[in-house]
């Protein structure tokens, strides 16, 4: 159960560091572009991307601070 559980974890902080650079690359790609009306895909992108990053070390820190109370029980 153990191992499962630091599987969760550093997949959820894997996942959220990934979304983490793609959504910094696709706000570079926007301030790049932004003379294109194209470019509002980029913006959109890093945005969403942005915000599950943010989502996924959430929970990575909530799933831990859950498993610590129950480990002290």
């Amino acid at each position: 159960m153990k191992n499962f559980l630091k599987e969760i974890f550093s997949g959820t902080e894997l996942v959220g560091t990934m979304n983490l650079i793609a959504g910094i690359i696709m706000a570079l790609l926007w301030s790049y572009f932004a003379s294109r009306w194209w470019s509002v895909a980029f913006g959109f992108l890093a945005v969403f991307f942005l915000i599950e990053a943010i989502w996924h070390y959430i929970l990575t820190d909530y799933l831990r601070h859950i498993h610590k109370d129950r480990q002290g029980k």
